[in-house]
């Protein structure tokens, strides 16, 4: 009895160090947004700009970009050339990922049943199913970006883990002509906020989908 009590003190000191450690991490990501609202390396504008030209000149390093096609060229994106490697061709699913730099892109093509999904629903399913694995996020923004046929719709949200603070944009767009839907999941190291978080917000207000 007495060790099974120690192993279980254990278990819960390790347990609470775990989560100080995640606020901790949260702390930090919390205060590197602000201060990078007040002294950016690139404004979104700026990014946006450079990307459509097909280079983003970061003051330690340009980012080259190029149109990548999807889903028999139903969908394309401008994606950085030499930072993300395609990991799977599925039919319906495609994610590229940078395993040294955290950096990896999802891309679902499925099918809505619904004409309209909104934004609250999503994002109502997407906390349900994170508090059902015990899993904490801490949502930062959301809006739309217009198109006649296909608009989309993003949430971004921060998720502290074992390997550090990661920043999430999913997003989703159903072409009204058909109901096609596209479900995507852009996401990056808090450590690399500065660059990344511009890239993947431009990147998605570039997405088309016919």
């Amino acid at each position: 009895m007495e060790y099974q009590n120690m192993t279980l003190e254990t278990e819960l000191l390790k347990k609470r160090h775990e989560q100080e450690l995640l606020k901790e991490a949260l702390r930090d990501a919390q205060e590197k947004d602000r201060k990078l609202a007040e002294e950016p390396l690139l404004s979104l504008e700026e990014v946006t700009e450079q990307m459509a030209a097909g280079i983003v000149h970061y003051p330690d390093m340009p980012i080259r970009f190029r149109v990548v096609r999807f889903f028999g060229g139903r969908l394309s994106m401008p994606l950085p050339l030499d930072y993300l490697n395609r990991h799977t061709t599925q039919e319906e699913l495609a994610v590229l990922v940078n395993d040294t730099m955290g950096i990896s892109l999802t891309l679902q093509l499925t099918k809505s049943l619904k004409k309209d999904v909104t934004r609250e629903e999503v994002k109502r399913g997407m906390l349900g199913q994170y508090k059902a694995a015990g899993i904490y996020i801490e949502l930062l923004e959301e809006g739309d970006v217009e198109d006649e046929l296909a608009p989309t719709h993003f949430i971004t949200f921060r998720m502290p883990m074992a390997k550090g603070v990661m920043y999430h944009m999913v997003f989703y767009t159903i072409n009204k002509t058909d109901g096609a839907m596209v479900i995507g999941d852009y996401n990056c190291f808090y450590k690399d906020i500065e660059k990344w978080e511009n890239i993947i917000k431009a990147t998605v207000s570039y997405m088309d989908f016919k």
